[in-house]
């Protein structure tokens, strides 16, 4: 049983999860396992010029949320091109695939997802 109250959590008190070793991490600041909650929020830095394909995992729905930095997202079945800048958000359904170049500044979005993602969940 989960105890209803209110939780708090900074990045500094959670293990980081690297999703890509050396460019892509993520703390998982509220998880299931940590706070009850059904769904998991997460920041996720990635390092300049990462040039990566992502996929769903067919289990989890995500949005993502810009808050620094930018990217270019390919969708691959379609060849749509998006912009992804701060204050973009973005929805993903379980099952998608697109290819994701990070600028030269980086990227830091908030994530978050449903079923909870916990620490070491890619």
């Amino acid at each position: 049983m989960t105890e209803e109250k209110i939780q708090w959590s900074r990045q500094e008190d959670v293990a980081f999860t690297w999703v890509h070793e050396g460019k892509e991490f993520s703390h998982r600041l509220i998880t299931k396992k940590l706070h009850g909650s059904p769904m998991s929020f997460h920041i996720t830095t990635y390092m300049p010029h990462f040039d990566v394909l992502v996929e769903g995992d067919g289990e989890h729905e995500v949005i993502l949320y810009c808050l620094h930095g930018w990217s270019e997202q390919i969708v691959e079945a379609t060849g749509e091109t998006h912009h992804f800048k701060q204050g973009d958000a973005m929805y993903l359904p379980k099952t998608y695939r697109y290819r994701h170049i990070i600028g030269e500044a980086g990227l830091v979005v908030a994530v978050c997802a449903t079923p909870s993602k916990e620490a070491g969940d890619m």
